[in-house]
C-alpha cells in the first residue's frame, strides 16, 4: 500500500456522520469529501496546505469539474440567492459547500465527549473553516485558487483525536452512482477497524441494520437489505482494496462478522503520531518566541500562526530546524537542514530521504 494513502479522519466527525447530513443536507457529501482531503493534505503537506484547487479537490474526492463547477440547482430554479462577498458569488457546488462550511457548524445531535490530555471536554458543535478566500481578480486561463482556514477544532482533531483511514480507497469507492452512501459506508468500517485493530484484535461482531443505516440501504425485506449490502461490501473490497472480510452470522443471519486487516504496524502509526505532535509542539513554540506573535509580520490576518505556517518563505530555516528535529526524535531519522528547508518549501514533509 502506499504510506501516504494512510490518513486520518477527525473521531468528532466519523463518530457523527449522521450529524453531518442532518446540518448540511445536500451539502453534506461535499463536506465530507473536504474533511477527507484537507486531512489527508495536512499528513503529507503540513506547510502551505491552506491553498488548493478544484483540480486539486477532484483527483484526490474522485468528483469531477462537471458536477462541482455547475450551479447550484437552487440557484438556478431561483428558490434561493446565492451569497455574495465582495462582488462574488458562491453560486457553484464547490464554492457555496465550502461558504457554508465557514458559516455553519456540524451541529451534534447529542452532546460528545472528549479527552484532552486530563480533561475531558463536552463538544455541542464541530466547527470546520474560519475563513475563506478566493483569488477574484484573476485572467481568463488562470485557475481559481482557494485560500482556507481551518478551524482549531479541525486542526486538533488532526494531531491528537482520529482514526485511521486509507484515503485512496475512499477515492475510488466515490466514483459512480451511490458513491456518498459507499463513502459513509467506508468511514464507519475504517472507524470500526482502527478500533478494533488498536485494540489488539481483528474482528467484531455488528448487527447487519447498523451498517445498512451508514450505507443508507432502506429496502424493507431483510433478503434485500442483506443482497445490497453484500453487493456494496464487495464493492468496496474489490475496487476499493480495503482489507477486511464479513460473513453473516446468527440465527437468522442478521448480524456480520467484520474481520480487518490493519492498515499499518502500530510501531509505525506510534512514529507517526510523535512526529505530528512534536512538529506541531516546536512549531507552536518558535511561533511564540520569534516575536510574531507579538504583532510582527502576518498578525493583521485573521489567524496569524496558520498564516505563518503556510507561508514557506518566512522564517524558513527555523521551521527546518523543527521539521529536522521532529524526525530525528519521532523515527530515528537525520535529515539536513537544507534538506529539511526544501521540504517546507515544497510541502512534501514525508519525504526525508
Amino acid at each position: 500500500m502506499n504510506h501516504q494513502a494512510i490518513s486520518r479522519i477527525d473521531r468528532a466527525v466519523a463518530d457523527n456522520i449522521k450529524d453531518i447530513q442532518r446540518s448540511f443536507g445536500s451539502q453534506a457529501g461535499l463536506v465530507q469529501d473536504f474533511i477527507v482531503f484537507i486531512s489527508r493534505r495536512l499528513k503529507v503537506g503540513l506547510f502551505g496546505y491552506t491553498r488548493f484547487t478544484m483540480q486539486e479537490f477532484c483527483a484526490q474526492t474522485g468528483r469531477t469539474r462537471q458536477e462541482l463547477a455547475v450551479v447550484c440547482p437552487d440557484f438556478l430554479s431561483g428558490k434561493a440567492l446565492a451569497p455574495v462577498i465582495q462582488g462574488y458569488e458562491f453560486a457553484t457546488v464547490l464554492d457555496y459547500a465550502l461558504y457554508c462550511m465557514m458559516e455553519r457548524n456540524i451541529i451534534f445531535s447529542s452532546r460528545y465527549d472528549v479527552r484532552e490530555k486530563d480533561a475531558v471536554i463536552s463538544m455541542h458543535s464541530f466547527p470546520i473553516l474560519k475563513d475563506l478566500r478566493l483569488n477574484f481578480s484573476r485572467s481568463a486561463k488562470e485557475q481559481k485558487v482557494y485560500e482556507i482556514r481551518l478551524s482549531d477544532e479541525l486542526l486538533s482533531g488532526f494531531l491528537s483525536r482520529y482514526y485511521t483511514l486509507n484515503a485512496e480507497s475512499y477515492r475510488v469507492v466515490g466514483k459512480g452512482r451511490g458513491g456518498d452512501s459507499r463513502k459513509k459506508l467506508l468511514l464507519y468500517l475504517s472507524k470500526l477497524s482502527h478500533v478494533v485493530t488498536s485494540s489488539g484484535l481483528s474482528e467484531t461482531v455488528i448487527p447487519l441494520d447498523r451498517l445498512c443505516e451508514f450505507a443508507d440501504i432502506r429496502d424493507i425485506r431483510a433478503s434485500h437489505k442483506k443482497q445490497n449490502l453484500v453487493r456494496m461490501l464487495c464493492y468496496i473490497q474489490s475496487v476499493g482494496k480495503f482489507g477486511f472480510g464479513f460473513s453473516f452470522v446468527g440465527g437468522n443471519a442478521f448480524m456480520v462478522r467484520l474481520v480487518f486487516v490493519p492498515l499499518a504496524s502500530k510501531r509505525l502509526l506510534a512514529a507517526e503520531h510523535s512526529f505530528y505532535f512534536r512538529l506541531m509542539s516546536g512549531l507552536r513554540m518558535v511561533y511564540g518566541s520569534s516575536g510574531r506573535s507579538n504583532g510582527v509580520g502576518v498578525d493583521s490576518d485573521k489567524d496569524p500562526f496558520q498564516s505563518w505556517l503556510a507561508d514557506v518563505y518566512v522564517d524558513t530555516e527555523l521551521k527546518a530546524q523543527v521539521l529536522a528535529q521532529a524526525y530525528y526524535a519521532a523515527m530515528g531519522i537525520e535529515v539536513s537542514i537544507g534538506h529539511a528547508m526544501n521540504l517546507v518549501r515544497s510541502g512534501e514533509i514525508l519525504k526525508p530521504s
